[in-house]
């Protein structure tokens, strides 16, 4: 398989062009090959992919032909839609445009329209089908490669994830990844460069974990060491003491890949700020080693990954924005700096200071779609690896910028002008003009009914005959007309009545998260466990970083008695949301009942660290004291003792924010006599005497029956305490501690028969179990006074 021909300007061309002075013309070369294979006397009645089958399997002579057309035509489609300038397509190609736009979008639909924003979907179908001819793939094995683009740019024009393609896709990059051309050493960079695409397809369903393996081999094969390192800087013009900053510290153990130089970039704006620097001034120049455009792919790649896979927090910024600047600072690819600049932007839209810098870098960047330079083959070069974003949704990230600076008429104006009917909804809500949005949704359904516009219709009218109209448009194939039907009733908590049309719609395409977490609260609602734990593990299989799935999914589990499998998302949780005290108490909780006890402490911990007020769980830290106390064996068959010293640190910390706590004093002394010296022994002694006394603290303890009760209650277990602490010492120290267990106990029945409460029906019987506990203690106190 000759790999070279995936970025060969010489085999579209067909001549011995470099590719450094090569301009493409695809446009041209489209309506040359079309003319070389006779493709608009061969089509007549038939369909495009009819013809192009049969001629490919009737004729083995012009596969080379046939392939370059496919890779001309899904240019060209890229470039119209992606990269610009906009396509003009002379009267001798509209045989093709305009005849066969039906075709093409009902093969290219896959249950679910593809963006209104599209244009010349003819072009991506034309090259689909020629790229997936059984017989031009066995000629060329690098048409697999092509399918894999083709697909990836197709998901990319689908307004949902399509299972299909994801399907399809997986299979081709896994046979892609056997070949044996990758041992060339001539191959490596095409490899990484492979890695890289099948990553960036990955992540357009959120597949975390295989797009972690793929940026790891493609990290690996380019011998590329990413690291975020800290150094002292300023950020601000006026900052006059330095503070640690991040940057990214990258090491190429080999020497670069062969890459390209666009003439032509886009800029970078300046921050508009008399205060913030445009970027960070460190006191010592940071080394940058230097980068081909694939390393910087590689690194472009792993940004968009972790802004995916980790939880979304205020540091996350910080974290990834080392890895764009390496991109804007240095990159001489104009995918690359597009995408990366757009990204900055998205970021600094949240950021009050940044958000006038997010907006004009915004209306740069589309502006870049319409000038003449660069030319198409710098601007689609490496287009694939850089996961750079169709024009409609820069236009977007543009509207979104107004209408998060308050310009909601210029924000409503760009989403009407690329069909982005939720946005104008919003935009009308906002402006007290919802009935607006209905107007306007009505009016684009006289022009051509889709089931788009009649789902947005009902939501707009709320109305669910609308609902029912799609569906029966789409032949009752549609999720979307499900999924906007379910949730109708959702957000009137019908959640009976949501199911139904909430399940058709994962089974219609089963890749879509916000149906299948929808579901899973429905059915948590109306307690239907099982439904409620498939759907939710489905959503965490999509979408692994919210931790509030993990944490119902969990709670899921509990009901249906599944402690283990609760744990787990419980694990699970608390990694996508480091900082909530009650996913850590659940999770403790659990990790109780299972004898997961280092977890316990650990959670614990986490909870006194991240809650404002003192946490205090009498029955956890009663467990944990008995498991200790006993040397019971933990879930891994541990002795529990090996903790022991962390469980004494936790309960230091605890009876500091809570000094006056008597269980947990008695808890404290229990444990603390295991160390079975006498500074132990001492401390013990004094837990217990503190907790005696936050017994009796008030005065008037005993003016009340129910409190008298409970004082008696707590003597008695005091008694017990004070016992156990005595087992473990001899005579010398256990007399001290039995003789101030026998005070204590005296005082307290001193006091009831003073006040003449000691014969008080409803407290008879405890008063009768202290006074045989303290009949006991005396008369071991005896025995070691006779054995002195």
């Amino acid at each position: 398989m000759d790999l070279k021909i995936l970025y060969s300007p010489q085999f579209i061309l067909s001549n011995d062009a470099t590719d450094e002075t090569t301009d493409i013309d695809y446009e041209k070369i489209l309506i040359v090959l079309c003319d070389q294979l006779d493709l608009k006397n061969k089509i007549k009645d038939k369909t495009l992919r009819t013809t192009i089958d049969e001629e490919l399997n009737n004729n083995a002579s012009n596969y080379t032909e046939w392939l370059r057309l496919g890779i001309v035509a899904l240019h060209l489609f890229i470039q119209h839609n992606w990269t610009g300038p906009s396509l003009k397509l002379p009267e001798s190609i509209v045989w093709l445009i305009d005849n066969r736009n039906e075709e093409a979008s009902q093969e290219l639909t896959l249950g679910d329209q593809c963006n209104d924003n599209a244009e010349y979907l003819e072009l991506l179908y034309l090259s689909k089908i020629i790229f997936t001819n059984k017989n031009l793939q066995r000629a060329f094995p690098t048409s697999l490669w092509w399918v894999i683009r083709s697909n990836y740019i197709h998901q990319m024009i689908l307004d949902e994830e399509s299972d299909v393609l994801l399907n399809e896709t997986e299979l081709l990059i896994d046979r892609m990844s056997k070949l044996n051309d990758w041992n060339n050493d001539e191959y490596k960079s095409f490899e990484t460069l492979f890695y890289i695409e099948a990553l960036q397809f990955t992540l357009l369903y959120k597949r975390i974990n295989d797009s972690e393996k793929y940026l790891n081999q493609a990290q690996t094969i380019a011998k590329l060491t990413l690291e975020l390192g800290g150094a002292q800087g300023k950020r601000t013009k006026y900052q006059q003491e330095e503070k640690p900053q991040l940057f990214l510290n990258i090491k190429a153990a080999q020497e670069l890949f062969p890459f390209t130089e666009c003439p032509d970039l886009p800029h970078s704006v300046h921050i508009m700020d008399d205060l913030r620097l445009d970027s960070i001034e460190f006191s010592e120049k940071i080394e940058i080693c230097k980068l081909g455009s694939i390393e910087e792919a590689v690194i472009l790649a792993k940004c968009t990954h972790l802004q995916i896979s980790q939880p979304k927090d205020d540091f996350s910024m910080e974290e990834l924005m080392p890895y764009l600047n390496v991109i804007i600072e240095g990159t001489k690819n104009w995918a690359l700096k597009m995408e990366a600049l757009r990204q900055r932007s998205i970021f600094e839209m949240k950021d009050k200071r940044g958000i006038e810098r997010a907006l004009s870098q915004t209306e740069s960047l589309v502006g870049q779609y319409s000038q003449s330079k660069p030319s198409v083959f710098h601007r689609t070069n490496l287009l694939f690896a850089s996961g750079m974003k169709t024009i409609w949704i820069f236009k977007q990230n543009l509207a979104d910028s107004m209408l998060n600076l308050g310009l909601v008429k210029g924000a409503l104006d760009l989403y009407l002008q690329l069909k982005l009917w939720e946005e104008v909804i919003v935009c009308y809500t906002i402006l007290d003009l919802r009935h607006k949005a209905a107007e306007i949704i009505r009016q684009e359904l006289s022009k051509k009914p889709t089931v788009k516009l009649w789902c947005l219709l009902g939501d707009a009218e709320q109305d669910v005959n609308h609902y029912e109209t799609a569906w029966e448009l789409s032949d009752k194939k549609s999720s979307r007309a499900q999924k906007h039907w379910g949730f109708f009733y959702f957000e009137k908590k019908q959640y009976a009545e949501a199911i139904p049309h909430l399940e058709l719609s994962v089974k219609l395409n089963n890749i879509q998260e916000s149906v299948w977490i929808r579901l899973g609260f429905a059915a948590l609602q109306i307690e239907n466990w099982e439904l409620s734990a498939h759907a939710y593990r489905r959503y965490c299989e999509l979408e692994q970083t919210n931790f509030e799935a993990w944490n119902n999914l969990a709670k899921v589990y509990i009901k249906l008695n599944n402690k283990p499998r609760a744990w787990h998302s419980l694990k699970n949780a608390v990694k996508c949301d480091f900082n909530v005290w009650q996913v850590w108490d659940n999770l403790m909780v659990v990790s109780i009942d299972l004898g997961h006890f280092i977890d316990v402490i650990e959670c614990y911990h986490r909870i006194l660290d991240f809650k404002k007020s003192p946490h205090i769980d009498h029955q956890v830290l009663i467990i944990l004291t008995e498991a200790i106390t006993k040397n019971i064996n933990d879930s891994e068959g541990q002795p529990v003792k090996n903790i022991f010293d962390k469980a004494l640190a936790l309960f230091g910390r605890i009876n500091a924010s809570v000094p006056n706590d008597p269980e947990i004093l008695q808890l404290y002394a229990e444990l603390t006599v295991l160390q079975a010296t006498d500074t132990s022994i001492k401390k013990a002694t004094e837990y217990l005497q503190r907790a005696y006394r936050s017994f009796v603290a008030d005065s008037r303890w005993h003016q009340s029956i129910p409190t008298a009760k409970n004082v008696l209650q707590l003597c008695l277990n005091l008694a017990d305490t004070y016992l156990r602490c005595s087992e473990t010492t001899d005579d010398i120290r256990k007399k001290p501690m039995l003789a101030s267990a026998k005070l204590s106990l005296q005082s307290v029945l001193t006091t009831l028969k003073q006040k003449q409460l000691i014969d008080h029906e409803d407290i008879t019987e405890t008063v009768g179990k202290l006074e045989s506990k303290l009949e006991f203690i005396k008369n071991e106190l005896i025995k070691i006074d006779s054995n002195a």
